[in-house]
């Protein structure tokens, strides 16, 4: 029993937070998603943000349309609630998704300690490379070498110049000559 328990919290460790943070963090994905649908928010928290589009033909509009998305800036997690294109110029306005927020900075601080990872404190400790099993034994070589001859060709170009016999088309040339057919004759 008491195996089971220590593997339980060996895998918890070396994964298993993973996983169990990314469904905390699609479950709250689902409900910002659903506060914005429903017009549950508060003007004041919204957010514009404007991008410059360099795209050839695109159409412009004065009012706002629902879009759907996020973006991360500055380690804070938004959501689009509305985007308007206005000439080469996207304006995003969005909503501060901050339980995301949390649950990415937790997850984070919590590899951290499960990996006995330095936060970037300067404690004194000197700072060990962890070793994996994995990658103990997998250990790429990459040297290369390119070499090339040092051999010269030389080369001896001739050049003649002659002058044509006649530059002149003689005159007997004429241009073909279109029947009632439709066929060409010389």
């Amino acid at each position: 029993m008491l195996v089971i328990l220590l593997l339980i919290v060996y895998l918890f460790n070396m994964a298993g937070y993973f996983f169990l943070f990314g469904y905390f963090i699609g479950q709250s994905d689902k409900q910002l998603v659903q506060q914005i649908d429903n017009n549950q928010y508060s003007n004041g928290e919204l957010i514009e943000i404007k991008l410059a589009l360099h795209l050839p033909y695109i159409t412009g509009s004065t009012d706002y349309e629902r879009a759907d998305g996020e973006v991360e800036l500055n380690g804070i997690y938004y959501n689009y609630v509305k985007r308007r294109v206005d000439n080469d110029t996207l304006y995003l306005v969005c909503l501060p998704n901050k339980s995301k927020t949390t649950l990415y900075t937790a997850r984070t601080d919590y590899a951290r300690q499960a990996n006995d990872i330095p936060s970037g404190e300067k404690n004194g400790r000197a700072l060990a490379k962890k070793i994996s099993i994995v990658n103990e034994y997998d250990q790429q070589i990459t040297g290369h070498y390119f070499a090339s001859p040092a051999i010269s060709i030389q080369q001896q170009i001739v050049c003649s110049a002659t002058r044509p016999a006649n530059p002149f088309i003689d005159d007997n040339y004429r241009p073909p000559q279109a029947n009632s057919a439709g066929y060409f004759s010389l």
